[in-house]
């Protein structure tokens, strides 16, 4: 699991700490204010240390894997962030050109392993520079590969695995790396907690998720077989969630990255997709997403108060910034104690104008009886 991220001069942050917990983190704010980034960032480095803790299965040695790893970790940023003309220097941060990204990810794992590194701006370098410490490699039993759903689904996109080794394409690496993991055979047996989450979605759609050739299709009892292209996009993020868990990519050992899952879903299924989130959380799997959903926020802060529930392990990390300063960080256990969620601002002022309307019209109706 993730514990902790620490960013200095990186894209938006001048100096940004954050604390993961074993349960749910919700990263909270406006456009612009980097909440993609953390969660690209520690993916990416996530994915290498897993790369290089799972090196000599891969036919690789790993003295070689250790040498080469700085190309590994900019390969893996350039992928994942595509930057302009790949040159990773141009995450630094972009008000502070002539300065130097800095990066310390670490693991809450048995060996308590960290990885530090940095780059230049993008005038100087394409690659990481300084690989700071890569301490206490962790025990393959440690590490499972991360995982990264996307804001857009990827359900109807399985045929860019294929074209993906053929061709450079000018897509990140979130969206590659996630299909790979989605056209994983599936296991015999999962654990309890995976099963009564994936027999609940699948309750939900109606079926099962099954991949033929280049193609995901929801098969159902007794009626032809669907293609996803035709399911609901909303429901299509379901099916990647229990396609995860059916196959192992998604376990209590790893880390679920998601950006912006409230996308395209309705108040009911949003409620829905809160319930299975919390009750991954309780059962000990570590989320990490980026939202701009107070619908999503209330449905979590109802969850996280639930009499005769188990507790919810949720943090909640505000991200706000002035136009031309750097993001900054507030961190708490209640969404309420957040300030400056501009979004919830809106929303509030919004229902308090809709109300005002409400109560106008009630009285000019009054008035004409």
């Amino acid at each position: 699991m993730l514990k902790r991220l620490h960013l200095k001069n990186f894209t938006v942050f001048a100096d940004a700490d954050f604390e993961f917990g074993p349960g749910l983190n919700v990263l909270v704010g406006t456009n612009g204010t980097g909440k993609s980034h953390v969660l690209k960032v520690g993916y990416a480095a996530l994915a290498i240390i897993y790369k290089l803790s799972r090196g000599e299965e891969d036919g690789f040695e790993l003295k070689w894997l250790e040498q080469n790893f700085r190309v590994f970790l900019s390969e893996k940023l350039k992928g994942v962030f595509q930057p302009d003309r790949g040159n990773i220097g141009s995450l630094v941060r972009w008000h502070n050109t002539s300065g130097t990204s800095s990066v310390r990810v670490e693991l809450d794992d048995s060996t308590q392993s960290h990885l530090e590194f940095g780059f230049p701006n993008q005038y100087e370098s394409s690659q990481v520079i300084r690989i700071g410490s890569l301490s206490n490699q962790p025990a393959d039993k440690d590490l499972f590969m991360p995982v990264f759903i996307t804001a857009k689904e990827v359900l109807t996109l399985a045929w860019i695995s294929r074209l993906n080794r053929e061709r450079k394409l000018p897509i990140d690496e979130t969206y590659s790396d996630l299909l790979e993991l989605l056209r994983q055979i599936e296991l015999r047996q999962i654990g309890e907690v995976s099963m009564g989450i994936v027999t609940k979605i699948e309750r939900l759609l109606g079926g099962t998720v099954e991949l033929e050739g280049d193609r995901f299709y929801l098969f159902q009892d007794g009626a032809p077989q669907i293609e996803m292209n035709l399911v609901a996009e909303g429901l299509r993020k379901f099916a990647t969630l229990a396609q995860l868990l059916r196959n192992g990519s998604l376990t209590q050992k790893t880390t679920l990255f998601w950006d912006e899952p409230e996308a395209n879903l309705n108040p009911a299924l949003l409620q829905k997709l809160a319930n299975i989130l919390a009750e991954l959380a309780r059962q000990g799997f570590q989320i990490i997403l980026a939202t701009h959903s107070t619908d999503l926020l209330k449905e979590f802060h109802i969850l996280s108060r639930q009499e005769n529930a188990l507790p919810l392990p949720i943090k909640y990390f505000g991200l706000n910034a002035e136009p031309g300063e750097a993001t900054r960080i507030v961190s708490t256990d209640n969404f309420e104690h957040l300030p400056d969620v501009v979004a919830l601002r809106v929303e509030l002022e919004q229902a308090d104008e809709l109300d005002a309307i409400f109560a106008r019209e009630d009285r000019e109706r009054h008035a004409k009886l």
